[in-house]
């Protein structure tokens, strides 16, 4: 068990702004206490969250430096992280330099490290001194996905029935994200219309309540949702999301049509190499 653990996102389409890169700069500077990069904390809650559950229960507490603690809270809570009690969140989105500072000094020396501490044993299995760690998301994913805040959605499954390729899955339980990596990037459309304002997109560059802000103006989001809502869908909602249920229909059994005709011809290619088809 390690006292005390910093991690730092440093998130894809955020890393090469000048506040990013500066406070990744402040986090390596301290060396004295075990930091851990992370090098896009969406991608690894939506594909390794394992990794990043066994380095938090090393830690009795983190500092997790990234973006609104709302949209973080809710990835961490998405990917099964249940004890979320002892991380403690930096905003790079709305605090500067100064304040990281002294959100690292003030986490370092409210109790000292244990002396010979030799870090945490990241994924690779070796242990190292602090400072050393990176934990790797896959590079070739935006990782671009919705977050669902559970305390904000009426299970009404509009979302599920606008989005045309497969990220949401409804039932009788409600509304949950089951294909994250089918999500188009850049695309917040189903937070737009969604009535409770449930829907956080963590890399969302408008910030606000899509963003994860903390801040949700009830009145601005109800005129912004009843603009949205008609803009995208028109004057007869429920019309326009059948619509839209049945054209992802549509996608689904033409996707599926398509494996089947390619499972066919692979089957049929191999009847042909091996002589087992009597007709072919």
């Amino acid at each position: 068990m390690h006292e005390k653990v910093i991690f730092f996102c440093n998130c894809q389409p955020r890393n090469e702004k000048s506040e990013w890169t500066a406070a990744a700069g402040i986090v390596e500077l301290n060396n004295d206490i075990q930091h851990i990069k992370l090098t896009d904390l969406c991608g690894l809650c939506a594909n390794d969250p394992g990794s990043l559950i066994r380095l938090i229960d090393q830690a009795e507490q983190v500092l997790l430096i990234a973006c609104y603690p709302r949209a973080v809270n809710l990835l961490l809570q998405n990917a099964g992280i249940m004890n979320r009690e002892k991380i403690r969140f930096f905003n790079l989105l709305e605090e500067d330099q100064t304040g990281l500072l002294s959100a690292i000094e003030e986490f370092k020396n409210e109790i000292p490290a244990p002396p010979g501490d030799q870090g945490l044993t990241a994924d690779t299995g070796s242990s190292r001194l602090p400072g050393a760690t990176e934990l790797q998301s896959d590079p070739s994913w935006p990782a671009w996905y919705p977050v669902i805040d559970p305390s904000r959605c009426n299970q009404c499954g509009q979302c599920a029935d606008f989005c045309l390729f497969g990220v949401y899955r409804k039932s009788a339980e409600g509304v949950e994200v089951v294909n994250p990596g089918n999500c188009k990037n850049n695309c917040p459309a189903c937070a737009r219309i969604c009535p409770g304002v449930a829907i956080v997109f963590p890399k969302y560059a408008g910030g606000g309540a899509i963003g994860g802000s903390d801040r949700v103006d009830e009145k601005s989001k109800t005129d912004r949702l009843r603009q949205d809502t008609d803009a995208i869908l028109g004057d007869d909602i429920y019309k326009a999301l059948e619509q839209r249920k049945m054209k992802r229909r549509s996608i689904i059994r033409e996707d599926s049509l398509q494996k089947a005709n390619k499972e066919r011809d692979e089957a049929l290619e191999q009847a042909r190499a091996t002589g087992d088809h009597p007709g072919l």
